[in-house]
């Protein structure tokens, strides 16, 4: 064998990938996976309370716009769901139900601006993850 054909029968051998380079990159994906599904779990869950503020505000609006052409609050939110007397759309088009799927909650209050509570991620009304249009200002 000369050193032509040595050389060819070497690079023949070294076209394919060993097993240790194998598992080295099964390694690294696996640590990519383990880094990136956590943090997308995270976007997603912040994503949803991000839509459901959003809802809440949106459904705020038409509670107030309500208020402007009746002079008073709408008695539940279904009242907003209704065709307006005068043919129009309806003040609140679709249901009212969060990312999680519950339906959100509207309390009146007097003369006041009434309450929409939507229960949060964990779906109980009255927990510390409850969104509200009453929310706390963040400092």
């Amino acid at each position: 064998m000369n050193n032509q054909e040595k050389r060819t029968a070497r690079e023949a051998l070294r076209q394919g990938f060993t097993l240790i380079e194998i598992l080295v990159v099964v390694a690294i994906i696996g640590m990519l996976g383990a880094v990136a599904v956590p943090a997308y779990m995270n976007y997603l869950a912040d994503a949803r309370v991000a839509t459901t503020r959003s809802l809440i505000a949106n459904v705020d609006v038409a509670v107030k716009s309500y208020n402007m052409k009746h002079g008073k609050y709408p008695d539940s939110l279904e009242v907003l769901q209704e065709p307006q007397e005068d043919g129009g759309d309806p003040w609140l088009e679709g249901e009212a139900v969060d990312p999680w799927g519950n339906e959100l909650k509207y309390e009146k209050q007097g003369k006041k601006r009434p309450k929409i509570t939507s229960a949060g991620p964990d779906g109980e009304e009255g927990t510390e993850d409850d969104i509200t249009n009453y929310e706390a200002k963040k400092k």
